[in-house]
């Protein structure tokens, strides 16, 4: 029996991820022609046809989609034996973690983790921050050892090892205090300017679904994901915004925003998630059993 040629596998996997052999090739580096020949010859020892060739477009065959399930689980292994290796041969090195924080999750709940992880465990912490579908997939690949994000994945957990809601909150319209006079008023609350996240996030969906109960038509002057950056806009009295109140309690404490109006009807979830790997990073074990959130 001919042994699998890893290299070609490989090529194989980046064809099937990038979805074209162009594409692959500048990411490997390889010309289109050489990336083909090497395409081939996988065919040619496992004996059966990878992939469909439908105009400029390459559909997994019903082989090639099991070969891409195994090339999948081959190359995790292989980014995760990397990992612990390297992580063993700088031992000598502060001990290291890399945690994906979501976008949308306020950044003084990721400063409270970072920073309770340096104190307690005096460690390296490496912070990615991206939306939730990018995180999950660096994960699942083994580049990340713990992602915070606003929700568990409901269509397939497979990839979860442990799973912990940190905190669940209802929302609140903030401002600048010079809107203090609309307090308790959602009706004239409704005219003045909002900032949102994106039509893409599920938060977004949930409040044009309360105000159009509501039966209000609200004045978006911008649409971010990152919620820093909504808070920042918020500071400068551009407009207000819809957070958990526990996300930014120093600057309500401090009265540089202030509270308008209580969303009770739409709750916000943050979620740590460790995914599954052979060996699991023990400064993840440590945050998933001992971090807690302050009140």
């Amino acid at each position: 029996m001919v042994p699998l040629n890893y290299n070609q596998l490989y090529y194989f996997y980046q064809i099937a991820e990038q979805g074209s052999i162009s594409q692959a090739s500048k990411k490997l580096l390889i010309s289109s022609p050489a990336l083909s020949m090497q395409l081939k010859e996988l065919e040619e020892s496992l004996k059966t046809p990878l992939f469909d060739r439908v105009g400029n477009k390459l559909l997994l065959t019903e082989s090639g989609s099991i070969v891409f399930e195994y090339a999948k689980d081959i190359f995790k292994l292989g980014f995760e034996l990397r990992d612990t290796i390297g992580d063993r041969t700088h031992k000598n090195e502060r001990n290291k973690i890399e945690i994906g924080c979501q976008d949308t999750i306020p950044k003084s709940i990721s400063d409270e983790l970072l920073t309770f992880l340096i104190e307690t465990k005096k460690c390296k912490v490496v912070l990615k921050e991206s939306n939730r579908e990018e995180l999950i997939r660096l994960q699942n690949e083994y580049k990340l050892d713990l992602i915070l994000t606003n929700s568990v994945p409901a269509v397939d957990n497979s990839f979860i090892y442990e799973s912990k809601l940190l905190m669940k909150e209802s929302l609140v319209i903030i401002g600048h205090p010079k809107f203090k006079n609309l307090k308790g008023k959602l009706g004239e609350i409704g005219k003045i300017p909002f900032i949102l996240p994106t039509y893409d996030s599920s938060l977004r969906q949930k409040l044009d679904n309360y105000f159009l109960d509501k039966k209000l038509k609200l004045d978006v002057i911008a649409e971010v994901e990152d919620k820093a950056t909504e808070i920042d806009l918020a500071l400068r009295g551009l407009g207000l915004i819809i957070v958990m109140k526990n996300s930014v309690p120093q600057l309500i404490e401090k009265k540089l925003l202030i509270e308008l109006h209580p969303i009770k009807e739409i709750q916000e979830e943050v979620w740590m998630i460790i995914g599954k790997r052979k060996i699991l990073n023990p400064l993840a074990l440590h945050a998933m059993k001992s971090f807690l959130i302050n009140p």
